[in-house]
């Protein structure tokens, strides 16, 4: 696939320092995700109002929208955006203006919450600007995040979630 060599070649021209960082020290969060239905979108918007925790972090969340039209329960905020198959390139890397300044933002963490393989959108999580990203473990992403949750096949998010919550909360432990 194109996007794969195009993805390689800029990931090579791309450096950045990798922070472990614990949630109770990361400042600014962003999430990635599928927006495929309601259900989805609702467990990632009390996700990330919980990583907000009463205001101390700032989160942002961009999610992937299948369809043009965008459904009645997405709504863009300040903190949520989307993007959909319009913007992407001819060789599926995600383009324009929500997405670059996705990708432009420093997070403390970013967290891909995608549980599918859709290669097109590590373009994000790789060309981010993020100290520190996860995502679920599989063995052909190794490269694109520093800390991977294996769930092995569970597919379920809100178990993901909880996985991604437990481990980032015990590297704030361990690193006082």
């Amino acid at each position: 696939m194109a996007g794969t060599y195009f993805l390689s070649k800029e990931m090579r021209i791309r450096t950045r320092e990798v922070q472990g960082i614990g949630l109770d020290a990361a400042r600014s969060i962003g999430i990635i995700f599928n927006a495929k239905d309601e259900r989805t979108f609702k467990q990632i918007r009390e996700f990330s109002d919980q990583l907000r925790g009463g205001g101390l972090r700032q989160v942002k969340a961009l999610g992937f929208v299948p369809k043009a039209e965008v459904a009645a329960f997405l709504q863009s905020s300040q903190d949520f955006d989307f993007f959909t198959r319009d913007d992407f390139n001819w060789y599926y890397k995600p383009q324009g203006r929500k997405v670059a300044g996705f990708i432009s933002e420093p997070f403390d963490i970013l967290i891909d919450l995608r549980l599918s393989k859709f290669t097109s959108l590590l373009f994000i999580v790789a060309l981010s600007r993020a100290q520190f990203k996860v995502g679920r473990y599989r063995t052909d992403f190794k490269e694109f995040y520093d800390l991977m949750i294996d769930v092995e096949d569970n597919s379920d998010l809100t178990y993901f979630i909880s996985q991604i919550q437990h481990y980032l909360e015990m590297m704030g432990r361990s690193s006082k």
